[in-house]
């Protein structure tokens, strides 16, 4: 139930360019998640973490397992999406509990219509 194998994944370029296309847009302190539609029973996430706002790839790991491991327990309330999650600011090691709850403000907004 809480996986995040490849059918919960934007995995190619034809992927990411169908949600970039036509996306609706959430934005919060830290991320700006573009989301739309998809023909399937299920929500599907990519990422997008720039070496510009977070400079070690360490922090930049530890960002998405963040938001992987809180997409996974909210997938269901998700579906029928295909959600692309960028950052927009700098995030530094200190603000890991205000990020962690940028995303589940945002997953909040994703699931009320």
């Amino acid at each position: 139930m809480y996986e995040f194998s490849r059918e919960y994944r934007l995995v190619s370029k034809h992927d990411f360019q169908f949600v970039f296309a036509k996306p609706t847009k959430v934005t919060y302190k830290y991320l700006l998640v573009l989301h739309r539609p998809n023909l399937r029973d299920h929500a599907r996430l990519g990422l997008i973490i720039a070496k510009h706002h977070v400079k070690l790839a360490v922090d930049r790991n530890r960002l998405r397992r963040h938001i992987r491991e809180s997409f996974r327990y909210r997938k269901e309330t998700l579906k029928g999406l295909d959600i692309i999650v960028l950052m927009r600011s700098k995030c530094t090691p200190l603000d890991q509990k205000m990020f962690r709850d940028d995303i589940n403000i945002i997953w909040q907004k994703l699931a009320t219509p």
